[in-house]
């Protein structure tokens, strides 16, 4: 594996460091060194989405997070002699194996696929039997007025309409097949699509009335016979959709969140009062951290029963029934700047300086 350091982190480093150095770096697991190149840890993208649920944040230092009982090889094994467990191996969640000298030096890291002699994993063509289905219906009522002739999926962003913007990340981990899901000025995106060049499979699917954000996809069940993805028209999302893909099924949730951590600071002194009505405290301009849905989902078809045929529903409706039948719900965390919500004014803005 050549230019090996690309994948070695130091404990210092932040976690949002270490999911940017992932995703340049294509492989989920990065080895954890001291300065001196000596062997600490291995830390996954799994290992740091789990800490950030617990109420980590992106910036804390990874070294409280780390996995430090690593497998690892040493310099001096035979590959075509190694007595290894593949069974065992499966088990790790990792995707890298440091190799190391006599003294823990890492000298080397190999894809543990090379290790076991399977196929690497191809990224770019690992979601592409996948369905997408983006939400595209709506009227974009905090666009106003430009959505009152404009649908809101075409509304041009740096050179491309914002539809294009949502499908052009999933085509870059492979997606070709996508379910557009359309209403209000449906004619618009129907010429639209109609002289795109791009080369993938759009169906579009018609709204005979508005069904929410999730009602539509009654109209789809036929089609969503294996897990897929769900997305709103305006969410833009910058994380690595294979490894979604893959922590969704890992799980085996029903449904996986994409959240995203956010800070708001409370602009007044919150006053804290006794039950006789006397202040006990204030805190000045405190901050809340919280967990914001982003509007990205994976599914299996199993949801679909709880969805009624052509009536109108919403994610967050289907989320709650799903949470009441006791259903397994997955929560992915990603960092504030992978994220654009695009259905409002103040972020369009941000998007395009």
């Amino acid at each position: 594996m050549k230019n090996y350091n690309k994948n070695l982190i130091l404990p210092d480093k932040t976690l949002k460091q270490a999911l940017k150095q992932m995703e340049e770096t294509f492989y989920k697991c990065l080895i954890v060194v001291n300065k001196k190149n000596s062997l600490m840890g291995t830390i996954t993208d799994g290992d740091i989405r789990r800490a950030i649920i617990k109420g980590a944040k992106f910036s804390s230092a990874l070294k409280n997070y780390y996995y430090k009982k690593p497998f690892f090889l040493k310099s001096e094994f035979v590959p075509n002699k190694l007595s290894l467990s593949k069974k065992n191996m499966d088990l790790k969640d990792i995707d890298l194996i440091p190799i190391v000298d006599k003294n823990k030096i890492v000298v080397k890291v190999k894809p543990k696929s090379e290790i076991l002699k399977t196929n690497k994993f191809n990224f770019k063509l690992g979601l592409k039997s996948v369905p997408v289905v983006i939400m595209a219906g709506g009227r974009g009522k905090r666009l106003m007025p430009h959505t009152s002739t404009i649908p809101k999926p075409l509304m041009p962003i740096n050179n491309k309409s914002m539809i294009e913007h949502v499908i052009d990340k999933f085509i870059y981990f492979g997606s070709s097949l996508f379910f557009i899901t359309i209403n209000y000025k449906k004619e618009l995106l129907k010429a639209f699509f109609s002289i795109s060049n791009k080369k993938i499979k759009v169906n579009l699917i018609t709204e005979k009335i508005p069904l929410g954000t999730a009602g539509s996809l009654s109209l789809i069940k036929k089609n969503l016979k294996k897990t897929f993805f769900v997305i709103n028209c305006d969410a833009i999302i910058s994380c690595n959709y294979s490894s979604l893909y893959e922590f969704h099924k890992k799980n085996r949730s029903i449904l996986t969140l994409v959240v995203s951590k956010k800070n708001n600071t409370i602009p007044y002194g919150l006053c804290k009062i006794n039950s006789q009505g006397n202040l006990i405290s204030i805190k000045e301009k405190p901050s809340i951290d919280f967990l914001a849905n982003t509007g990205l989902y994976v599914m299996e078809p199993s949801v679909l029963k709880y969805i009624k045929q052509n009536t109108a529903f919403d994610m967050n409706q289907l989320i709650e029934t799903l949470i009441k039948k006791r259903k397994k719900i997955g929560v992915f965390p990603i960092n504030e700047d992978e994220w654009s919500d695009l259905g409002n004014w103040q972020s369009l803005k941000k998007y395009t300086n």
